[in-house]
Parts: C-alpha cells; sequence; structure tokens
C-alpha cells in the first residue's frame, strides 16, 4: 500500500486557489490611501481600468505565448487597479454630485441605522438624497453623521426622510497624542461629515418605513421585537444590557465600568456578535433539527432553514466584519456536509475575507476586522501547536484544555496588533475566558430560546437564570480586573515591532510545522531585534522631560510628565471626566505610570494662575487685574484681549498660546496684536494639542 507523503507549505498554499488573488487585492487596498487621488486622476483610473480587463479577456481567448503571460499580467495588473478603484469609489473627492461639493442652503436625509438616543440626544448617519439651493432641489450622494436633541423619545425610526437646516462640517481629525481617531473610525463606513441641528432647524417629511420594504428595516424590526421580550423577562438594567449585547451585538446601554470590565481582562469579543455566537445558535438549531425525521424530498429543507436562519441572524446583528466573517464560513461547512465534500477552513476564511473586502474596501483599516480574521486564523493554525503543548488524558481536563486551547490559539496572532493599536495586554485573559466562555455560552441559549419560546412560565425561568449568569459573569470580571497588575499598559508599539513580531511567530509555526530548526534562530533574531528597538527607544525617553497643552475645547488641561510621575493642571473636575478621558486619557496613563498627581482649575470664574515647572513658569490668564510676574509660556483663555498688551509688556513671554475657549473672532484679533509685539504664538483652536519635549527647548 502506498503511503502518502506529507503535503509541503508551499503545495499546501497551492491549495488556497484565491490565496494569490486575496493577498495582492489586500495589498493594494493598503496602499490605496497613499496615493495622490482627484476627480480627473480616478476618471483616467477608470478608463484604464476598462482597457486592461479588455486586453486581458482578448489575451485570454488568443493563444500563443505572448498572450500566455500577457493573460498573466493583465489579469493581476487588472485586480490591482481594481481595487484602487474600489477604494476611491465613494470618496467625496471623485463623487461629482456629492452633497459636500454644492453650497446648500438645506438638506434632506435619510436614516439608514436605528437611532441612538442618550440622555435627549439623538445621533444616527443618514443619506443625504438631496438639497435645496437657490430654490431649487438638486439630489446628490454621500452620508453624514447627524447628532439632534428630540424632544419625544424614539421619535425618529430607520427610513425616515427629514429636512434639516445646518452647518454641515467635515469630521476633524484627533486634537490629542493617542486620541481616538473618529474621523478614520467613519471613513470605513464612506462617512466624512457630520452636523449638530439645533431644535427648530429640522422636521420629518414622512415615514418612508412604514411605505417601503427593507431588509435592514426588517432586520432592525426583529432586533426590537426580540429585545422587547427580552427585556420583559430581565428586571437589572445592566443585566439587560450585557444580555442585548451578548445576543444581538446592541451595545450602546453598557455602562462605562462594565465595558472597561470586559475591555481590561480580554473577554470584549464576547459582546460582539461573531463566530460563537454563530456557532451556538448552530448547535442550537442542528439540535432540534436532528430531532426531526425529514422525508427523501424535503432533505435541502434543513439546510435551507440553517442557511436562512444564520443569514437571518447576521442582518439582525448589524452586519458588522465579524459576524460576516462567521456566517461566510458556516455557510460553507453547510455546502460542504450537504454535498459530502471535504472543508477547508484556510478556503474559507480566504473566501470571506475577500467578499467582505467587495463590499466594503475601507474594513481593511478597521481593527475588529482585522483582529476578527487574525482570531480565527490563530485558531487554525496555533491550535494544534497548543494542544501538543499541553497533553492530557482525563476527559474533564481535555474539555478545560480545548476550551483554553481556543484562547490561547486566538490570541497568540492577536496580541501583536492589540499592542500595536492599543499597548495594552490582559494578564488574566485566560482565567477571564474560562470563567466566561461556558456561562456565556448558556446565556446564549437561554436567550435564543426566550426569543422564540411562547410560554411564559419558561420564560420567567430562563429569565430568572440569566439574571444570575450576567451577574456572575459581571462579579467575576470586575474581580479579575481589581487584581494586581490586571493589565499591562505599554506606549503602542511600533510597525517595526510589529512587523518582527508577527514574522517571528510565523516563523515559529512554520518550524513546528515541518520540524525546520532553522526557523527556530530566524524567530529568536525577530526577537533579539525588537529588544533592541525597545530598549533604545526606552534609552532614548528615559529621561525625556514631556509638557503638554491639551485640546480640550472650551477646558484646559495641561500636563507635565518625566521618568515615569506627572502632574496635571485641568479645569475638569477630576482626570475621571469624559471629555478629559477622551482627549488626553490614554496619553496622561501611559506617561504616569508611576504617581501622578492632579491639581483642579476653576474653570468658570475668571482668574489668573501662575505654575512653576521644571521647564519653566507658565501663566494662565483670563483677564487684566492683579499682579503680573514674568512667565516663560503664557495662555490666554475665554477672550481675555482688552489690556493684553500692556500684560504681556509685564510678563515678557516667548510664548503665547491661545486655547480653546476663545471665541476664532478673537483669536484672529489676539494674533494680529500678538505680530505687531513680535511675540510668537499658537492657536489650538480647531488645531492639534502643544507638545513640547526636551530636546525641542
Amino acid at each position: 500500500m502506498a503511503i502518502m507523503k506529507e503535503l509541503s507549505f508551499v503545495q499546501r498554499l497551492e491549495r488556497i486557489p484565491i490565496l494569490k488573488i486575496a493577498i495582492l487585492y489586500i495589498l493594494t487596498l493598503l496602499v490605496a490611501p497613499t496615493l495622490p487621488i482627484s476627480r480627473p486622476i480616478f476618471q483616467y483610473l477608470q478608463q484604464a481600468l476598462i482597457v486592461m480587463t479588455l486586453l486581458t479577456m482578448c489575451c485570454y481567448f488568443f493563444r500563443g505565448k505572448i498572450c500566455k503571460y500577457g493573460y498573466t499580467c493583465g489579469y493581476y495588473l487588472s485586480v490591482v487597479l481594481f481595487g484602487i478603484f474600489h477604494y476611491w469609489r465613494n470618496d467625496p473627492i471623485v463623487i461629482a454630485n456629492h452633497f459636500s461639493q454644492i453650497d446648500a442652503a438645506s438638506y434632506v436625509v435619510k436614516i439608514i441605522e436605528e437611532p441612538h438616543i442618550k440622555q435627549h440626544i439623538t445621533r444616527f448617519s443618514g443619506e443625504v438624497i438631496g438639497v435645496h439651493r437657490q430654490g431649487k432641489f438638486v439630489q446628490t450622494s454621500g452620508r453624514l453623521i447627524i447628532t439632534l436633541k428630540l424632544s419625544t423619545k424614539n421619535f425618529l425610526q430607520f427610513g425616515d426622510l427629514l429636512w434639516l437646516k445646518a452647518d454641515v462640517k467635515r469630521i476633524a481629525p484627533p486634537r490629542n497624542p493617542m486620541e481616538f481617531d473618529y474621523r478614520e473610525y467613519m471613513r470605513k463606513y464612506a462617512i466624512h461629515h457630520q452636523v449638530f441641528v439645533k431644535s427648530g432647524y429640522y422636521r420629518v417629511i414622512s415615514r418612508q418605513a412604514i411605505r417601503e420594504f427593507s431588509v435592514f428595516g426588517l432586520a432592525l424590526q426583529m432586533r426590537k421585537y426580540f429585545l422587547l421580550k427580552l427585556r420583559s423577562y430581565l428586571k437589572g438594567d445592566e443585566n439587560f444590557a450585557i444580555a442585548s449585547a451578548l445576543l444581538y451585538g446592541f451595545r450602546s446601554e453598557i455602562s462605562t465600568d462594565s465595558m472597561e470590565a470586559f475591555i481590561n481582562t480580554g473577554t470584549v469579543h464576547i459582546l460582539s456578535v461573531s463566530g460563537m455566537h454563530v456557532a451556538v445558535l448552530f448547535g442550537f438549531l442542528s439540535l432540534i433539527i436532528r430531532q426531526i425525521a425529514w422525508p427523501p424530498y424535503l432533505k435541502w429543507l434543513p439546510l435551507t432553514l440553517l442557511w436562512s436562519t444564520i443569514w437571518i441572524y447576521a442582518f439582525i446583528a448589524g452586519l458588522d466584519a465579524p459576524i460576516s466573517r462567521a456566517a461566510i464560513m458556516i455557510s460553507f461547512v453547510l455546502c460542504a456536509q450537504y454535498f459530502k465534500r471535504s472543508f477547508s477552513s484556510l478556503n474559507s476564511l480566504t473566501i470571506a475575507a475577500v467578499l467582505i473586502l467587495l463590499f466594503a474596501p475601507r474594513a481593511i483599516y478597521d481593527v475588529g476586522f482585522q483582529l476578527s480574521f487574525l482570531a480565527v486564523l490563530g485558531m487554525i493554525i496555533c491550535a494544534p501547536l497548543v494542544k501538543v503543548l499541553l497533553p492530557v488524558n482525563s476527559s474533564i481536563l481535555r474539555f478545560l484544555r480545548d476550551i483554553l486551547t481556543v484562547s490561547i490559539a486566538a490570541q497568540i496572532l492577536t496580541t501583536p496588533l492589540s499592542l500595536y493599536y492599543f499597548g495594552q495586554f490582559p494578564t488574566y485573559f485566560l482565567l477571564a475566558n474560562l470563567l466566561v466562555d461556558i456561562p456565556s455560552t448558556l446565556v446564549m441559549y437561554a436567550g435564543f430560546i426566550i426569543t422564540i419560546n411562547p410560554v411564559d412560565w419558561l420564560n420567567e425561568i430562563l429569565g430568572f437564570l440569566l439574571e444570575h449568569l450576567m451577574d456572575f459573569i459581571l462579579s467575576s470580571l470586575k474581580f479579575i480586573d481589581h487584581l494586581p497588575f490586571s493589565t499591562i499598559k505599554i506606549c503602542p508599539m511600533e510597525f517595526s515591532i510589529l512587523f518582527l513580531a508577527y514574522f517571528a511567530v510565523f516563523s515559529f509555526l512554520y518550524a513546528f510545522q515541518w520540524k525546520d530548526k532553522r526557523y527556530v534562530w530566524l524567530a529568536l533574531y525577530c526577537g533579539i531585534g525588537m529588544l533592541l528597538i525597545n530598549g533604545k527607544k526606552w534609552l532614548a525617553s528615559n529621561d525625556l522631560e514631556r509638557f503638554r497643552i491639551y485640546n480640550t475645547k472650551h477646558e484646559l488641561t495641561m500636563g507635565y510628565f518625566k521618568a515615569g510621575r506627572g502632574i496635571v493642571y485641568s479645569t475638569f473636575d477630576s482626570l475621571q471626566a469624559k471629555g478629559l478621558q477622551y482627549a488626553c486619557g490614554r496619553e496622561i496613563a501611559l506617561l504616569s505610570t508611576g504617581e501622578l498627581q492632579f491639581v483642579p482649575l476653576n474653570g468658570q470664574d475668571r482668574k489668573n494662575y501662575f505654575v512653576t515647572l521644571p521647564l519653566g513658569k507658565v501663566a494662565i490668564l483670563s483677564h487684566p487685574k492683579g499682579t503680573m510676574s514674568p512667565a516663560d509660556l503664557v495662555i490666554i483663555r475665554k477672550n481675555f484681549l482688552y489690556g493684553l498688551a500692556d500684560v504681556l509688556k509685564q510678563v515678557r513671554p516667548k510664548l503665547v498660546i491661545l486655547d480653546g475657549s476663545n471665541s476664532m473672532e478673537k483669536c484672529l484679533l489676539t494674533q494680529r496684536m500678538l505680530d505687531s509685539l513680535g511675540i510668537q504664538h499658537y492657536l489650538m483652536k480647531d488645531n492639534f494639542a502643544y507638545v513640547w519635549n526636551k530636546e525641542n527647548l
């Protein structure tokens, strides 16, 4: 009998036929944002894509060596051109009828998502279907984020048409170091603008959701029905919020403390509907369907029911990248089972990535998309290694080992990217996942039964069970979060270290799979390279003094940091204020790993402050009264302009900073006055924070 030889690495890759196209397409999407695109260039790009596609088709139908090479080159070049075209085709720069290209008096907007309401403030995304300009209605395209204040709760709904009049602005970039980049986050949804609408400047034109059929509208209505039914059996608000996220990905009602507990323990993935949720639903439905004796002529019906339910659930959960990836992969599993074919996880994962990026090319920059696919890839290629390293004989220990294997395998490939983006690592992620995985699975089973079960007394029992499971999950995660060193926080790693980290991981995995010691040494060399880069960075920044004046809009936040210690002066009430945490909380936490002192300033009244720091003296001025002493830096607040020239002659600063509490009109007047006095100045309104390091002095 012939002995089958194990396939080589290259041969295994060749069994993923779409891999070459997928890699080329993904690399094109990563490079596309760096290209200088304008409307004329985009038109030339369209024409080049059409010509190249036609030439490639001609080479395919004709024979000959030249045509063969021409087809291959044209095929890959067409993929590159298509990737660039697909990435930019919804950008306002290249769309002639985009609403931002028209000077409009008012806008007509269609609500394309379920409005989110918090403290009487409603936010939602809308499609601008037209604008009013000079008394005429002009059809347009493009999306924007709308924020308005409603007097009646749940007044707006998906599909409504609104008329509104407001000043539409581009979404601003981050104004502080390490601040969340909301502009980049919204770009993946093809949204580049936002607007705040005052009361009385909008009205509902029509209720389109009532008259038009929409798959997304139907999915939202179904989710609303399921959530209302679930709410009637859960008493605790926080328990309901977490159950809603676990079952349907509805996370807007979860409190900040609970969300931080999930994030810091490495279990936030269970709140994002993904493969685990689809697998639970798939197992739940399969258990029911197997109890039915299907006649031969209806053998296709179980496949149809499972496939339809999975995709309906995906639509209800919002069709984000993780749930889309899971639904596509489960669909391949169903087809393989029905047609009795072998199933390749890597094949289905690659096809899922390509399909998602075809529908949403900018999802390539979505952190959730990247982490989701890396986690599944880790489960596929790292799980065998983990099982070899953790051999067990007992069935109970094997069950626990399998639970831990999933967490470890996913963490191996997601940790470098998490450190690159967020700069933190959950130390007790294994313990947290071990405590949460089984209860969260029970929550999903009980929640699914409640949504479809008409028996009230059974739902009451299941609701009681859900309450206690939620309490157990929350209390366990908060306990783990408060353990010493529960979260390791570092400065986000550089791209060079990220590259070396993944090169080391894949080299080690290759060495394990094909027993090649050379790649073990290659992984070690990458590790040494990372240590050297980090060591050089640490030596360069160990004694570095850092001074910041953060852009916190109308409030003032100033910080000085050195050797892990820091002092922060702010008109916010505390370091935990939401505005401060959003703008600069992340950098403050990373720069002050040791002792941190907070000094509150009175931001309500006009009061001057004089602060002495190792870098020099800082004067915070908002009125001309009182004694003025010399200072190296002056911060002007609250439109202080009258008498400022005389004050500056006494203070004699090297630099004047105008913070965000000043109006733009006063800032421009003050700038002209400072120019006449020959004093350097920096305007912080709609500008980046003032960053001052020792080497810049």
